[in-house]
């Protein structure tokens, strides 16, 4: 009988097997289509990229040229280390490697690493700029081991003359996290170098181009194998600024290293001339990523030197006032060319003795008298008749506690008192007897000098000047509108204003240390006390040349045909007549010879009959 097998088990076996098989095989077939098919475009790109690398080509920014075409601000090549996130093994490791080879601190590594993390991981990181050549070298010592760290030649800003017109200019700075979230900054990334102040800021986007790259085909340490893609890149705008790079050597050398502004304009047009402030900064510290410890050592410096005096520092205008009070009350019908007034060194209102600053008295004194001699009681009296009201009035109306206009950022209106804001702020009535301090620029009034280069202004040409730094106009990007301030000023009354002014300066009067031979300065002086009188003359002597006066001078030539404003804030230097003058006398002195303004034989016999006369 034959015996037959039970295969039955084993074909069982055979059927699961089949059934794994095809799902195995299934399975596979799934995850080649998911790999070659779904997901190929991914995969493609993550292996190009694993080894291709991409080098940012940066964009040079544009130049800055004074308004002769010399260079104020350049750029320069140096050297930035980038990190290739996606080829860090170990960051720990990477961290100490540079830690150790570049002296920098643990944290500033780890903080640039954080703030980048939030870009793709094939975007590389710059680590640090402007290498050293020992630095350099370090790196290429270990190339081979750090396949992770490139280096690419990146431009650098570089201001040429240093410091020189920095408050102008202005520095760059890199792009700030909140920053990135305005829509000026969209087409920037973290890492990129962008204006921060001054010029460099208001055009930021005129100067700056667009970046480049360049694709290189790497082997597993990171070496170039060929070029696989270039594009090159398209440098940012030049710019011609109105500066004079002669004038704002003078207006800096003048300043000698004493805290206070020179401005000097183009009295037909608004051209700044020259803008200098100080103390001042070294804005090629920026464009090399400034140290935590340089930064906090600027901006808690006592004297400011980040602070742009012409613009941003506000001071009492003192007797420099007294043009805008004269003007007010000639407009007003209160006084006229023959109004005199008797100065016997002071007088008594509402019971407190106003000074004049001379103790003698100035005798009888007219209009142009009390401007040429700066007379304070003619103003005093002038004072009581306008009041607060239509002094603050007309002060706003020839732009004093109102912004000029310029195209810098951080500008500040300054103040005008009134009966309204002292109430406001500090919840008390107006008294008489501020008035009278107020008629003679001192009390709660701060102006920049910018505003009084537009009084200035306006006394030169009977027109509200609009204030600018970039040379082009149709280049221009707005800035403050300037609103139509002195439409019914009256010529004739500006034109006392301005033969007082010239009488001031060129027939002995406070402002002759600014006369200059031959080209008709007309200016005025100011003395803008710090503290009180009384104050300061109850300190000790040492104590008391802490809190010395303000000098100022505001002025313009020539005097029929105004070319040229210039505006001089002294601090605590004394004097205006004494300090600010001559500053501005040498700045006059300067345009003269520069623009070849020779003076007329009638003009050369006054000033020598002037001589002889003081």
């Amino acid at each position: 009988m034959p015996i037959f097998q039970d295969n039955r088990e084993l074909v069982s076996r055979l059927s699961w097997l089949r059934i794994f098989f095809v799902l195995a095989f299934v399975f596979l077939f799934v995850r080649l289509w998911s790999l070659t098919v779904v997901h190929y475009e991914n995969y493609r790109k993550s292996a190009e990229r694993s080894r291709i690398r991409t080098f940012p080509e940066i964009a040079p920014r544009g130049l800055i040229y004074d308004r002769e075409g010399k260079i104020l601000v350049d750029n320069v090549y140096g050297f930035s280390l980038l990190l290739f996130q996606n080829e860090m093994k170990n960051s720990g490791d990477t961290i100490r490697f540079l830690k150790k080879g570049l002296k920098m601190a643990e944290r500033t590594i780890e903080r640039r690493l954080s703030k980048e993390n939030r870009l793709d991981a094939f975007s590389p990181i710059v680590i640090k700029q402007d290498l050293s050549m020992d630095e350099m070298a370090y790196l290429l010592a270990h190339q081979s081991e750090r396949p992770e760290l490139d280096v690419i030649k990146r431009p650098l800003r570089f201001y040429r003359h240093g410091s020189l017109a920095a408050h102008a200019l202005g520095y760059v700075g890199e792009v700030s996290a909140i920053q990135l979230k305005e829509s000026k900054f969209e087409k920037n990334k973290a890492g990129d170098l962008v204006g921060q102040y001054g010029i460099e800021s208001f055009y930021n986007r005129m100067l700056t181009g667009y970046d480049g790259f360049r694709r290189l085909l790497v082997d597993s340490r990171g070496r170039m194998l060929h070029e696989v893609e270039q594009v090159n890149p398209v440098p940012g705008d030049g710019i011609t600024l109105t500066l004079d790079l002669d004038l704002q050597m003078a207006a800096e050398e003048q300043l000698n290293g004493r805290p206070g502004a020179v401005l000097v304009c183009d009295a037909r047009n608004g051209e700044i001339l020259a803008m200098a402030s100080h103390p001042t900064f070294y804005p090629n510290q920026f464009a090399r990523r400034i140290r935590d410890k340089e930064w906090q050592k600027l901006i808690k410096n006592p004297d400011t030197p980040l602070q742009n005096r012409v613009i941003q520092s506000t001071f009492p205008p003192g007797s420099i006032f007294k043009l805008v009070m004269a003007l007010a009350g000639l407009q007003r019908g209160l006084i006229n060319s023959r109004s005199i007034v008797e100065c016997n060194g002071g007088l008594t209102l509402y019971g407190h003795r106003f000074a004049c600053w001379q103790p003698e008295g100035h005798g009888r004194v007219s209009l142009a008298k009390a401007i040429r001699k700066s007379c304070n009681v003619y103003f005093y009296l002038l004072g009581q008749k306008l009041g607060i009201r239509q002094i603050a009035e007309f002060s706003h109306r020839v732009g004093l506690g109102v912004l000029a206009g310029i195209d810098l950022m951080g500008e500040v209106p300054g103040l005008v008192p009134s009966e309204e804001w002292k109430q406001r702020v500090r919840g008390e009535s107006w008294y008489a007897g501020e008035t009278l301090s107020l008629s003679i620029g001192q009390g709660p009034i701060l102006t920049t000098p910018l505003q009084l280069a537009r009084v200035a202004g306006i006394f030169a040409t009977g027109k509200v000047l609009p204030f600018h730094l970039l040379k082009d106009n149709s280049r221009r990007q707005p800035h403050q509108p300037q609103a139509s301030l002195v439409a019914s000023l009256s010529p004739k009354n500006l034109q006392l204003i301005r033969d007082a002014m010239w009488s001031s300066v060129n027939e002995w009067g406070t402002g002759h240390n600014a006369r200059v031979s031959g080209f008709q300065v007309c200016g005025k002086t100011g003395t803008a006390q710090t503290i009180g009188k009384i104050a300061r003359e109850r300190l000790p002597e040492n104590a008391a040349l802490k809190f010395q006066s303000d000098a100022w001078f505001v002025g313009f030539a020539p005097r029929n045909d105004p070319e040229v404003v210039v505006t001089v804030i002294l601090q605590k230097a004394g004097a205006g007549g004494a300090a600010a003058a001559p500053v501005a006398g040498e700045i006059f002195r300067l345009y003269q010879k520069k623009h070849k303004l020779q003076p007329t034989v009638k003009e050369l016999v006054r000033a020598k009959n002037v001589e002889k006369i003081g």
